[in-house]
């Protein structure tokens, strides 16, 4: 699963890569979602806020197999 993760990260790197700077400041599909540069900074906040609750939970199996 890791390695998956990996290579799909590296992937959707290497595509935000590819877009030219002009695209970033562009409107997404319609104006009312903003431009392709907030989408993509959302996307990546949420993924960050995501492994952290991956962080947290996996703390916590290890502390309750810990007491046990």
């Amino acid at each position: 699963m890791l390695t998956k993760t990996f290579t799909e990260a590296e992937k959707v790197a290497n595509l935000i890569g590819q877009l030219p700077e002009s695209k970033l400041w562009e409107n997404f599909s319609e104006e009312k979602y903003g431009n392709y540069y907030r989408n993509i900074h959302g996307i990546i906040e949420h993924t960050h806020y995501h492994l952290g609750q991956i962080v947290i939970i996996k703390k916590l199996i290890q502390q309750v197999d810990k007491n046990k």
